[in-house]
């Protein structure tokens, strides 16, 4: 395992805020360090980035599709008192952090709501600085909170406002990474989707020691004379970051056409296929899970739990290596069926 300081590039958009893979920079173990580890994850829908201590509050938000992008920052474990504020009035939700409680009693006159039974979600304190920004433009995720200043400058570039220090922290954050977890199944073949839905179980996807792959997918056409859509790529994957456990996050870092589209291909008595841009599977810039076969069933997101109670073989445990692979929004399912 790698302990990774994530140097993280945002791109912030008129509506809400996408936080984009990047490359990290390899930094000195901390053992020193005693506090606590302030979880950082992403709602693809709303835009929101979320920041939690509590381990079971991380789990379950991932059940819900949201995107863990490792620790943000670390807090200590007692110091001034960090609030969190829930805007139920907001599309999508919002969240809002605070150690000033008046300034809480403000929001709640307004409709705002305490989070977590009006109890701390975690402390301030340290020699760290923790910027806050402020997107005037999105309705959920209009709040940004981050150690790494060229984030913040980047934000604050793109317009977002309010350029402060909202508190502070021991030290940044970072992922843990697990380049080796590719080895484990390498070669092996992933099937998409195997309960039929969203693409269809005729794509497969292996990928390499060194975190290359290669996917295809095939589809029926309805244009004339065409017998089917037809999509390979090959790409590059990032380090896995550890999750949980069982659980470990990835990023797409490319994806890339292996015949031009429009490309049509003669297969003869299987008729003709042509070439077309990534309709389904996995594609830059998307980030998905892979879980262990030692995964229990009820940690894995509700969608997968509703098709395994009615496809129990579906997901092979018992098969050395039988990895499962699933984006957040659930429409992109792979499991190992074949070494």
């Amino acid at each position: 395992m790698k302990r990774l300081m994530t140097m993280d590039t945002l791109a912030a958009g008129l509506c809400c805020a996408a936080l984009l893979g990047s490359t990290p920079v390899l930094a000195n173990d901390q053992p020193g360090i005693s506090g606590q580890d302030i979880y950082r994850l992403y709602n693809g829908y709303s835009g929101e980035h979320f920041y939690t201590s509590n381990p079971d509050e991380k789990a379950a938000l991932i059940q819900k599709g949201w995107v863990f992008e490792g620790v943000g920052w670390i807090a200590p474990s007692t110091g001034d008192s960090v609030y969190r504020l829930y805007n139920p009035n907001a599309q999508g939700g919002d969240h809002y952090y605070t150690k000033d409680l008046d300034e809480a009693d403000s929001l709640i006159s307004s409709g705002w709501l305490m989070d977590n039974d009006g109890r701390p979600v975690f402390y301030s304190g340290g020699d760290i600085n923790l910027y806050s920004a402020y997107n005037p433009n999105a309705v959920s995720g209009a709040h940004n909170y981050t150690t790494n200043r060229s984030e913040q400058d980047s934000l604050i570039h793109s317009g977002w406002l309010y350029d402060q220090v909202a508190g502070k922290a021991l030290d940044n954050g970072y992922e843990e990474t697990d380049p080796s977890l590719y080895e484990r199944f390498a070669g092996q073949k992933f099937v998409k989707n195997i309960w039929g839905f969203a693409g269809g179980p005729s794509a497969f996807l292996t990928i390499n020691a060194d975190g290359t792959y290669q996917e295809s997918n095939v589809r029926l056409s309805v244009r004339p004379g065409i017998g089917a859509e037809y999509s390979e790529f090959t790409g590059q994957f990032s380090d896995p970051v550890k999750v949980d456990d069982y659980t470990w996050k990835v990023h797409v870092i490319s994806s890339n056409l292996v015949l031009p589209v429009d490309t049509i291909i003669d297969e003869g008595n299987q008729g003709t296929k042509i070439m077309m841009e990534p309709f389904a599977g996995l594609y830059a810039p998307m980030d998905f899970y892979i879980a262990s076969p030692e995964k229990p069933i009820e940690d894995y997101p509700d969608f997968i739990q509703a098709q395994y109670n009615k496809y129990p073989e579906s997901l092979k445990t018992d098969f050395p290596g039988s990895y499962v692979l699933y984006t957040p929004d659930g429409m992109t399912f792979m499991s190992v069926v074949s070494g």
